[in-house]
Parts: structure tokens; sequence; C-alpha cells
């Protein structure tokens, strides 16, 4: 996910159609062997608004620069077409040449066994791409698992899950930005007592399931990470239960609301901007909308309180299938997303650079985002700590709707984890 995770973690609004940058410039020339001219086809979902859309436009204007003799293509995806039918149109004649991708096992890792992408292990070293860095191990996966073996694709940005906060709402009620989980409850509940309630909650969408994931973090060390997300040794399922019973026992205080089953991601993240709740557990993916939306009071975040680990990790890949046509127009586009032009784009407006320059981000959104993401990756005690959904195919839906009846009131918390353990262990794959 998005998630981001993920969900590929993000708050992702619901685009439709396709739009085309077609550019076709005098002085085409064409490939060898073909009286066709030079085309590359590249696809995202992001949103026309969005700094990483901003970012990846302005990548296509310098890959125009450098191939005047190249037609560029650009079609405009959805996030949810690409998770439900992202295999298929890989495995089309008429897949991109570059697009963006899921990562983690249940998608990109589904796909490179599959043999749909192209392994760019030898591309990366050939062109000396710098990738060394944790954030770009969702390029890496080995029998389909991420983190390790060959690089099937490679993310210019990054992402985590923190509070958003109302500057102005917290001093209003005398609120200080808790350090511990137990101060987080206590704001919570003066917050409560004054009618408000705390926690802007999509339970319908993903902020529920981060939500959750965050206090089972607050109850793993680093073997149970490992043993969740890397099938290294048996799940503790008992922080999942303390996560569970956390949910339900927030929503019976009124921090968190039982009408939020039916809010989305993105209703739940407007109504954080417009003032209308305290505090919302989301991404970065926000920063750059609530940079530009936010006008009536300050904001700021702080990470989840307690915790070592927080979900995030490097984003979503750019990835070259397998069928493409034209690879190495695809390898010279993803080269240009990483560039440093680009990559202090994407922080100055509110994305997370993996590449970027600190000194060279200067935006008040960028220099709240950045500098935190890299402390999380530098962390030798905690970081980034992935996302919920990224273990097993399928296991998302569950979380989601186990998260959902929570707060409802309609599973017991020991039901709820035993319906995502079973999930779990149904999609792990054989040894």
């Amino acid at each position: 996910m998005f998630s981001t995770n993920r969900f590929s973690r993000r708050a992702f609004a619901a685009l439709a159609g396709t739009a085309i940058a077609a550019l076709a410039l005098s002085g085409c020339s064409t490939p060898e062997g073909s009286s066709a001219p030079k085309t590359l086809k590249v696809w995202w979902w992001e949103n026309d608004d969005s700094a990483l859309s901003a970012g990846w436009n302005r990548a296509v204007e310098l890959f125009k620069e450098k191939h005047p003799d190249v037609t560029v293509e650009f079609e405009l995806k959805t996030y949810e077409q690409m998770q439900q039918s992202g295999q298929l149109l890989l495995d089309s004649n008429d897949a991109p040449d570059v697009l963006e991708y899921l990562k983690g096992n249940a998608t990109a890792g589904v796909v490179s066994q599959a043999g749909l992408l192209t392994d760019l292990t030898d591309v990366a070293k050939d062109r000396n791409w710098k990738l060394d860095g944790t954030a770009q191990d969702v390029g890496l996966y080995e029998n389909g698992i991420m983190g390790a073996g060959k690089r099937y694709g490679v993310t210019n940005y990054g992402e985590y899950v923190s509070v958003w906060y109302n500057k102005d709402l917290f001093a209003k009620q005398n609120v200080k930005v808790p350090t511990s989980l137990q101060k987080l409850e206590q704001a919570m509940e003066t917050f409560s007592g004054a009618g408000v309630t705390p926690l802007a909650l999509g339970s319908q969408d993903y902020p529920g399931t981060h939500l959750l994931y965050e206090l089972a973090l607050g109850n793993m060390d680093k073997k149970a990470w490992s043993a969740y997300q890397q099938f290294e040794g048996d799940v503790d399922w008992s922080a999942w239960e303390k996560a569970a019973r956390t949910v339900q026992d927030w929503t019976k205080r009124g921090y968190i609301s039982k009408d939020s089953t039916g809010v989305s991601a993105q209703d739940a993240g407007n109504a954080f901007a417009a003032g209308q709740y305290p505090m919302f557990v989301s991404g970065t993916w926000w920063a750059g909308s609530f940079a530009d939306d936010i006008k009536s009071f300050e904001f700021d975040q702080f990470l989840f309180p307690g915790n070592d680990q927080h979900p995030g990790s490097g984003g979503n890949l750019w990835v070259v299938p397998e069928k493409a046509k034209n690879k190495e127009l695809a390898y010279d586009f993803i080269e240009i997303t990483m560039s440093p032009e680009i990559q202090n784009m994407l922080g100055n407006k509110g994305a997370v650079p993996v590449a970027g320059d600190e000194s060279a981000i200067t935006t008040p959104i960028g220099k709240l985002t950045t500098p935190r993401f890299n402390e999380l990756l530098n962390s030798n005690d905690g970081g980034l700590g992935w996302y919920p959904d990224w273990p097993v195919a399928g296991l998302n839906d569950v979380l989601v709707a186990q998260t959902s009846d929570l707060v409802q009131g309609n599973v017991t918390p020991e039901k709820a984890v035993e319906a995502i353990e079973t999930a779990y262990e149904q999609g792990k794959p054989t040894k």
C-alpha cells in the first residue's frame, strides 16, 4: 500500500480517462530497421496538482530536450486500475516503456516473479545509478519477496506516516505535542472532553489500517517486525490484538467516530485540512496539498509517539515492462527523474526525494518532511516499518474490512486478528 502502500501507501483521487501528452516534434528519426518514429510511452497515476506529477512532467520536458527526435506519449492511469489490472496490462503487447508501479510482495513481487518486468540490475550498474540507500530496497525482489535480490524497479521519492496536527486547535486546548502513547491518549481525552473528535479517520480506506499498524508496531521489536514483513520466524499476533483492542477502546471513548467507517482517505484528509479535526494519522503524500490548501490555521506533524518504527518506505516504482519496445529510452527517463533538478524540485514541492540536496530544499514544507525522512532512513534502532498489507496479496482488503468492523463494534479484537492471520497464512509463500 499505500500504501502505499501501498498504498502505494497515499491519498489517491479517483482519476478517469487518459491524458495524452503527445509531442510530435520535427526532425524525428527512425529506429534501425523500422520506418516508424521513435516513441516513449509513459504511464503514471499521480494527480495533476501533486508534487510528483509536477516533477515528472518536468522530467518529460528534460527528456524531450535530450531526445528531440522522440515522441512522448503519456497516459494517466489510476491507482486502483494498476492495483487490480496491473498484471494484465504489463502482459499486453501494448504495455508502456516505463510506468509507475506499486511496490511490495503482492504487486511488484508478483509481476517480477511472473517475468513481466525487466531486470534492471545490470542497467543500474552500467549506468552508475546511485541506489545504495535502503529506500531503494523496495525495488529489489527475490522469488517475489521484496528487500533483496535482483533490481526490478527504482523509486525517486520516499514516504512515511506521521501524525499531522492542527497547531491552533492544540493551542486552544493547551495541548502539547505528545511524546508517549499515554500522553497521546491524554491529549485525545482533552479534545474529546471539549466536544471535539480528536482523530480524522477514513476507516474504509488505508488510514484505518495505518493507525492499526502504528499501534501494532508499538508492540513489536525488530525481530517481530522481521517475522511479519520478511517471514523470518513466527509472527507475534498478540501485538496485533493489543492494537485492535486499542482501536476499539478509542472508538468507545470518542477519540474515533463510528461514522468514519463510511469515510474515504481523501475525505478524511479534506476534513483535517478544513480544520474539523485536531489530528490526522497519514503519510507525507499529503504534504504538498496541505501546504497549498490549508490557509486558516497552522499545521505541523509529529511521529507516532512511543514508536521506534513507523509505516513508510521508498515510494512506488518506475519499472520497465519486459515487453517494452524502447527500453533504452525508458532507462534515460528513469535517470532524469533521479537528477538533482528533479530531486530538489520534488523536495521543494512537498514530496520526499531520495537523493535530494537538503541545502537546496528551501520551502517550509520541504524542510519539514525531507530531513525527517532522512533521519528515519539513517536510524539504527528503528526507522521505516514498511506497510501492513505488503506481505501477501489480498491482505489489504482484509485489513480494511477488519479495521472498519472494529470501529463499528461488529467484531472482537480477537476475531479481527484471527481473520487477518488467516489471510496472512493463506497467502504466505511456501518455502
